[in-house]
């Protein structure tokens, strides 16, 4: 449907064939990772060769390509990323999708033709966050996939930048860049693009095993329109580890309905065609309905399209035959699902096909759509009954439809433009670009047709395929000479691999220059040791004496403005906590110190003279750690997915500005989707869990809790004089939390508990 204004079609490029596919199928712009730094690390990603060519057929077909550098950058890590931002600026991308905020600081400062865009990993929820945003440089933030229309219309309509939403593909259970789920079980960090899919596993539950946490697949649906009409710049598809007919056969859907609409018939079909390739069941999440239910608890993969309900099973001859009518054209070794109740889809292949009402009871290799047919079941198969829908999970005709051209390698392979300036003389050649000078000692005789010369100087100087170099213009002084050919060719060469030997090492001396700006001093330590105590509820103190009382030098609470009152007359003095996820800023005014999670917090508590960040907003690098330092914050809590030998080496640099999280239970999944299950259940490795609810979001929680308490003189070694204590999750009573208080500050080992990654790689 045509609107006035139409936004971007954003594609996802996981490989090189998914980005041809993409752009074949009327995509505007796609987006890609690279070999390192992406969160889709296990996508195929492309390479810098590959890459140059995707931006240089994209930008000669006025499209975009943005780059995903959207994970968490450890510190030593920091020379690589400038590695990878120079490279892509040199690439002339559209534009970086970034998570850490020490990477869109160096970006800033060394990269400033280098659009900034917020990943979704940022988890950005509420207006405030956009608003930050835009101030400090980005021009575009992808908002958190959990926000309904009219969120998103507020957010977009008054933010100042462009804002980018999903209307298409997987969802996280969690808000995306909370999970610390497969970080803490796995050491595969989904804030590192390592995800393992921990969502996805079977677990133990209240009401038996299911699959409590596995979402259904997005699609907008029915309020596409009113998508359009919030004024968002740009449409995502989520999928960079699709492949290219998922990619080719979902951007042709969305390409359609917006240029022209699509019939109901037309959009059915369509959308059937890319179950059949991927599809799980689909949900609009909270677009319209905040008590929607997203969950599928069966089945966590590949379902397929619905094409019909065994109607009959049919025995004969020791086999079993299914007949049912079906509603799509079928072919011989497409894959077929039958759903089972409370069980995972039975698949096969079907391998042999009739037509029902044939006597010869001839095998077809194809049936029309609408067809009456039997289909053999394979040996071994489970008890099936009548009324089971049937699925077509791979449909060869679907894949073969969706088939696409790719470019002659080296076609597109961007080129930068030179000027150059050519003089004969009678003692040979003179050629000048860029700074650059090749002299050719070469007698020059006159030339007989002079009114060539130029023609033939200009031919041997726009012989630069192959080459990074394209002739812009053309200066020449012929003096009446004659050179030859293959001495203006020698020149050419020579020139061209002179411009790129200083190229070169002007790159290498604004590298090394950059590395330079990046190094700090390491900081002092502090004096003093402090330490500091998180919950939401101060009653959780009442069993500590006033002696234990006095160990602790700040208790920190998470709630809202509105508990001011209860903490300003308590001892030890009491900060303010901003919960990480806060839909709507507090319309109260706060002016003592305050704790911020989110970038929306830190917008609205901007003016505050006393400011700390949480660990949802990560510090991993010392860019990072500046850059809060230059939006205000003073002191940063440390992430608990973090290694040991990084937490050092920040509190190396940081000093009194590190806070180093030692007790807490951790937050697995932060989700604003209820589980399917009770409160309690267990995974695959018998790690019991439970959910707890924090305001209108669902927390999970490991029972056994993250410490680093045995690592507590290492970590004073190292400098680190602030600790935490958190209990904002897994501690119920006053009688526990004390314990584990007098535990901690005691330095005595937590039985039971895990120091997540501080001994692994992350």
């Amino acid at each position: 449907m045509n609107t006035p204004f139409q936004p971007e079609l954003l594609a996802p490029a996981g490989s090189p064939d998914a980005a041809w596919a993409a752009l074949s199928y009327g995509a505007d712009a796609v987006f890609t990772g690279l070999q390192r730094f992406s969160a889709r690390a296990e996508a195929v990603n492309l390479s810098e060769e590959e890459l140059d060519e995707l931006i240089g057929f994209a930008h000669a077909n006025d499209r975009k390509v943005y780059i995903t550098l959207n994970t968490l950058t450890q510190q030593h890590e920091l020379a690589d990323t400038l590695d990878v931002l120079a490279m892509i600026s040199n690439l002339n991308a559209d534009g970086i999708i970034v998570q850490d905020m020490g990477v869109a600081r160096m970006a800033k400062r060394f990269f400033q033709s280098l659009e900034l865009h917020a990943s979704t990993q940022l988890a950005v929820h509420n207006l405030e966050g956009a608003q930050l945003l835009g101030d400090i440089g980005f021009s575009r933030v992808v908002l958190a996939r959990e926000l309904s229309l009219p969120e998103i219309g507020n957010i977009t309509q008054n933010c100042g930048i462009e804002t980018e939403v999903f209307i298409h593909g997987a969802l996280c259970y969690s808000y995306s860049g909370l999970c610390l789920f497969s970080s803490h079980v796995n050491s595969r960090s989904g804030n590192r693009g390592k995800c393992a899919y921990c969502c996805r596993q079977k677990f133990d539950t209240d009401e038996g095993k299911g699959l409590p946490f596995s979402m259904k697949d997005f699609a907008v649906g029915e309020y596409f329109d009113e998508l359009l009409a919030t004024g968002v710049a740009s449409l995502k598809i989520e999928g960079r580890m699709k492949g290219a007919a998922y990619v080719g056969a979902v951007t042709d859907f969305y390409r359609k309905r917006m240029d022209r609409g699509l019939d109901e018939t037309e959009q059915r079909n369509l959308l059937a065609d890319i179950q059949t390739i991927f599809g799980r069941p689909a949900t609009d999440l909270y677009l319209k309905n905040a008590d929607t239910n997203p969950i599928d608890p069966t089945t966590n993969g590949h379902r397929g399209a619905q094409i019909g309900t065994i109607g009959h099973i049919k025995t004969e001859d020791n086999d079993h035959w299914i007949r049912f009518k079906t509603n799509r054209a079928l072919q011989k070794f497409d894959g077929l699902k039958i759903e089972m109740d409370g069980k995972e889809p039975y698949g096969f292949s079907a391998t042999e096909i009739r037509f029902s009402n044939d006597r010869k009871k001839h095998l077809k290799f194809e049936v029309p759509e609408n067809s009456d047919i039997e289909i053999k079941l394979p040996h071994g198969h489970p008890f099936l009954e009548p009324g089971l829908p049937v699925y077509c999970s791979i449909s060869q005709e679907v894949r073969q439809r969706y088939g696409f051209e790719t470019p002659r390698p080296g076609v597109y392979r961007q080129q930068k433009p030179f000027d150059a300036t050519v003089e004969l003389t009678p003692e040979g050649i003179t050629a000048r670009a860029e700074g650059s000078e090749i002299r050719i000692e070469e007698p020059l005789s006159e030339a007989r047709n002079p009114d060539k010369t130029l023609a033939a100087i200009r031919k041997s100087f726009e012989k630069t395929g192959g080459t990074e170099w394209k002739l812009q213009t053309l200066e020449t002084l012929d003096n009446g000479l004659f050179a030859p050919a293959s001495i203006l060719n020698d020149a050419r060469r020579r020139l061209l691999e002179e411009l790129s030997s200083n190229l070169r090492d002007q790159q290498q001396a604004e590298h090394f220059q950059r590395l330079e700006e990046l190094v700090q001093p390491p900081a002092e330590p502090g004096a003093e040791e402090r330490w500091s105590i998180k919950l939401r509820d101060l009653a959780l103190l009442d069993e500590l004496t006033e002696e234990e009382l006095k160990q602790i030098d700040e208790v920190v609470l998470e709630g809202d403005a509105s508990s001011s009152p209860a903490m300003t007359k308590h001892r030890p003095p009491v900060r303010l906590a901003v919960p990480v996820i806060q839909r709507q800023a507090s319309s109260i005014e706060y002016q003592g110190p305050v704790e911020v999670a989110n970038v929306g917090a830190l917008y609205t508590h901007r003016q505050s003279t006393d400011l700390i960040a949480d660990w949802p907003l990560y510090t991993l690098n010392s860019e990072s750690s500046n850059h809060w330092k230059e939006l205000g914050i003073g002191q940063c809590v440390l992430s608990p997915e973090d290694t040991g030998d990084n937490l050092k080496a920040l509190i190396g640099l940081m000093g009194n500005r590190a806070i180093v999280p030692v007790y807490q239970h951790t937050p697995m999944m932060i989700s604003a989707t209820p589980p399917d299950s009770g409160d309690h259940l267990s995974d695959r490795r018998n790690k019991p869990m439970h959910v707890e609810k924090s305001g209108d979001q669902f927390v999970l929680i490991f029972e056994e809790p993250f410490s680093l308490v045995e690592h507590l003189d290492e970590l004073r070694e190292a400098g680190g004089r602030n600790f935490r204590i958190d209990l904002t999750y897994g501690v119920a009573d006053a009688q526990h939390a004390a314990e584990i208080i007098r535990d901690t500050l005691a330095g005595l080992p937590m039985i039971g508990s895990h120091d997540g990654n501080y001994g692994r790689t992350l």
